[in-house]
């Protein structure tokens, strides 16, 4: 068993205090659970998942299975499960948008009080839940998991423990050490997050950009229960990419920081061959030449990529398409919904 404490020590002043929140409504729970070719897995995370919602203590309970374009039998499973009990739910995705979208869309959908978000691969705990849930009763809007051990490889691990440095060093919204999707939220949490129209979405970001009162609760990551991660190093860079161009104008900055270091440099030069001209012979000029307009020629494609990429996410933004498109839902789903939510599901 994974051994897990409360700790809200990544975010400062953000211990739980029952007087600054509403008590917590126990209306409804959604846990969503993105799936992408998690066949392998889907069965025992059922099997742990069960006895959670039966001991949790809220009136209703739902678990959003959410199918990011699956191609192996995880979508049949969902099936399956929807038949043979009504807390789960099924939405399934036209094709494979990706993990942020695919939690983006499950927050879409869940309806109730509480809800949660937790991959398949059963590397988080879902008997962790407990303490998030604990944790907003004692008065917290959001409790999110803090990462202590991990059984990835070495190179992973660094990449990781890296990826969470510079993202927390560079962005411009303090983003908790550590802490990834793995987390819990009151209905107002959730609703500010949904009013956000980023189309682009870096989930774990605008958790912490919404603000409220968040806590951490730390826990030991356990290995893959079954089959491949799906976040290798290619996608931890891509997320890694989104973060920093969503929460950061640290490019820019870099970028003007360049400008005017490249700037001296070319006076500093000049003014070496004005004194060179007059106090020495004539100094040959066509290397120099060439080494300037190569690096000055790398340096404006740095810009203008860094530019572009901005440019490019505004145009991406104004055509304000959706972050995934669902293709089917299965399951009843709970019978009431959380304080502050929508209508039954029909």
């Amino acid at each position: 068993m994974a051994t897990h404490s409360v700790s809200s020590a990544a975010v400062p002043d953000a211990s739980p205090d029952p007087a600054a929140s509403p008590p917590l409504a126990r209306s409804g729970f959604s846990l969503v659970v993105p799936v992408f070719n998690e066949e392998a897995n889907l069965e025992e995370l059922r099997r742990r998942v069960t006895p959670l919602l039966d001991s949790i203590g809220f009136d209703a309970c739902e678990v959003l299975l959410v199918s990011d374009g699956s191609s192996d039998g995880s979508e049949a499973m969902i099936r399956r499960f929807c038949a043979e009990d009504p807390r789960f739910r099924g939405v399934f995705l036209t094709r494979n948008f990706g993990h942020q979208a695919a939690v983006t869309t499950g927050l879409a959908e869940a309806r109730g009080s509480v809800v949660a978000v937790i991959d398949a691969d059963l590397q988080d705990p879902p008997e962790v839940l407990h303490d998030f849930v604990a944790a907003l009763e004692r008065g917290a809007d959001v409790a999110y998991g803090v990462r202590e051990n991990r059984t990835e490889a070495a190179v992973l691990r660094f990449a990781y423990w890296l990826f969470y440095r510079l993202q927390a060093r560079l962005s411009s919204i303090q983003i908790p050490l550590d802490a990834g999707d793995f987390c819990c939220m009151r209905r107002r949490v959730v609703d500010a997050m949904q009013t956000l129209p980023e189309t682009r979405r870096f989930v774990r970001g605008l958790r912490a950009w919404v603000g409220f009162r968040q806590v951490g609760v730390r826990y030991d990551r356990a290995p893959r229960h079954a089959g491949t991660s799906k976040y290798g190093i290619r996608a931890l860079l891509r997320l890694a990419y989104d973060g920093l161009f969503s929460f950061s104008d640290i490019p820019v900055k870099v970028l003007q920081f360049l400008g005017f270091a490249v700037s001296g440099l070319a006076l500093l030069v000049g003014f070496g061959y004005f004194l060179a001209f007059f106090l020495f012979e004539n100094p040959p000029g066509f290397p120099t030449l060439i080494i300037s307009i190569w690096f000055l020629g790398g340096v404006q494609l740095l810009f203008l990529g860094v530019i572009g990429e901005y440019l490019h996410r505004t145009y991406e933004q104004s055509m304000a398409r959706p972050s995934a498109v669902v293709r089917e839902r299965v399951g009843a789903g709970v019978e009431r919904v959380g304080a502050g939510g929508g209508a039954t599901p029909g």
